[in-house]
């Protein structure tokens, strides 16, 4: 009547663990272990962060400190920032924006001046660029002539010229001139051109004509016709080719003036 359910009975011996598997009665030792294999029972500490890969075990390495400049290093850096000023200005004004030219070449004297006082501070005088000096003055100078400001462009190539340091700067008594010329001080003109012309090779024949040409229309100005006819016919002793239209045509109004038929016929 009462009893165990049917189709059970009661187990004698060691009871069957739940996996099915028995134990090792010689041993009294489980068959089966709950260690997993490949994990260790004690896992290394990782401050509570999961890293499968391990990578908290190796310290980072400390990042490695830029080496910092020498102070002529620094320097030369800022030469080399002065000739990117430099070209960067020249290239301005070849795309004709004059103004931003002029803004350039006065950032690049500001920084050639910081460097000449920065090289002095460090008693580098010997390590002085005379060169870059003369590159960025004259650049300076072009750029305040093509924006008309005539008296700071003639200060500036007056200390060039008069500097002994730069052999051939005497050249860019032709750009004074230029500016004389258009201000109608004519006789300063003329005497920067010739002053000019003692520094042109004779090998370089166009410059030292386009020069005796503008002496020429210099002298039609001022109204001395012999003077400028002289000039003119200089050009003429070396080939046409250096005549222009208006060069011809003052030479024949200059013969006219002093009543030469005869030139003005031939």
């Amino acid at each position: 009547a009462g009893g165990m359910p049917p189709g059970t009975s009661r187990m004698s011996g060691m009871p069957q663990s739940r996996t099915g598997f028995g134990r090792d009665t010689a041993t009294g030792r489980p068959m089966t272990s709950n260690r997993a294999a490949g994990y260790s029972a004690a896992p290394k500490k990782t401050n509570g962060l999961f890293d499968p890969m391990k990578q908290g075990e190796a310290s980072a390495k400390p990042l490695e400190k830029k080496t910092e400049l020498s102070p002529e290093q620094k320097l030369r850096e800022m030469e080399k920032e002065i000739h990117r000023l430099v070209e960067q200005s020249a290239i301005t004004r070849e795309n004709g924006n004059v103004r931003e030219a002029l803004e350039k070449a006065k950032e690049a004297g500001k920084k050639e001046r910081q460097l000449c006082r920065l090289r002095e501070q460090q008693n580098l005088l010997d390590q002085l660029n005379v060169d870059l000096t003369y590159a960025v003055c004259l650049n300076l100078a072009i750029q305040h002539q093509a924006n008309d400001n005539d008296n700071e462009a003639l200060t500036i190539y007056t200390q060039i010229v008069k500097n002994k340091q730069y052999p051939f700067s005497g050249r860019f008594r032709v750009n004074m001139g230029n500016i004389y010329f258009k201000q109608e001080k004519w006789t300063a003109a003329i005497k920067m051109y010739r002053m000019a012309l003692d520094q042109i090779p004779n090998n370089v024949q166009a410059i030292r004509f386009k020069i005796m040409r503008n002496i020429g229309h210099a002298f039609f100005k001022m109204h001395q016709f012999p003077d400028a006819i002289d000039s003119y016919e200089n050009l003429l002793m070396h080939g046409g080719q250096h005549l222009d239209f208006m060069t011809g045509f003052n030479l024949i109004l200059c013969y006219y003036a002093l009543g030469d038929k005869d030139k003005m016929k031939s």
